[in-house]
């Protein structure tokens, strides 16, 4: 797959961190937090990925792993509205990289779907990623972009579309021809100097494995 990624900000050795949520927040209240809008801390500017919600009822982003800095730093949106603070993240610069913002209390719930313009069918599973099958991205800089599928390897989807630093953590789906999409990334990178190939790290895996059930 080439070098990788041009977006990140951590070493490429796997990091796991877990943080106590904020309880208290000064600032503008955000509105309800969504995938694909801008979300940052006082280290990087990345995108929030789907919406996620845990057994217990607490709501979480999904973004990339190498957006967190592990300084347990306030994550807000592009208003500066406080969001909360990752709860836990996971970055091996190589199939593995992705995080989570647990939303603290006060913070709207977040919507489903992406973007607010596109519902969530149904979260696609490895084997149904295909090459050649199109796929989508929206994310906080580049907006909504298309490809298709050029590799899987492992975890990892490869796809000819364009992002740019800052659309770490975009939501990466496949549109169905009712009008809904299919989730099946979160944005990783890419290579150096080629920003119209991106990666993608496919959910489905992840959100089994922290026990997370996507906000459709």
């Amino acid at each position: 797959m080439g070098a990788r990624p041009r977006y990140g900000w951590t070493s490429s050795l796997v990091t796991a961190v877990l943080a106590v949520a904020g309880l208290v927040f000064a600032g503008p209240a955000p509105a309800n937090p969504t995938a694909g809008m801008e979300v940052g801390d006082d280290n990087s500017v990345c995108t929030a990925g789907f919406a996620v919600q845990d057994r217990f009822g607490d709501y979480y982003l999904l973004t990339s792993g190498h957006c967190d800095a592990g300084d347990n730093a306030e994550w807000t949106d592009a208003g500066a509205a406080p969001l909360g603070r990752i709860f836990a993240s996971e970055n091996n610069g190589d199939d593995r990289d992705a995080a989570i913002i647990r939303l603290a209390p006060g913070t709207p719930p977040p919507s489903g779907g992406v973007d607010g313009r596109y519902r969530i069918r149904d979260v696609l599973r490895p084997d149904q990623i295909q090459v050649g099958m199109p796929f989508c991205k929206v994310g906080s800089q580049t907006g909504e972009t298309c490809g298709v599928v050029t590799e899987v390897a492992g975890n990892v989807v490869v796809t000819n579309l364009f992002s740019i630093e800052g659309d770490s953590g975009s939501p990466g789906f496949v549109t169905n021809p009712d009008g809904t999409v299919s989730a099946a990334g979160i944005l990783m990178g890419g290579p150096e100097d080629d920003d119209d190939t991106t990666y993608f790290m496919m959910v489905e895996p992840l959100l089994r494995e922290w026990r997370l059930q996507i906000l459709k």
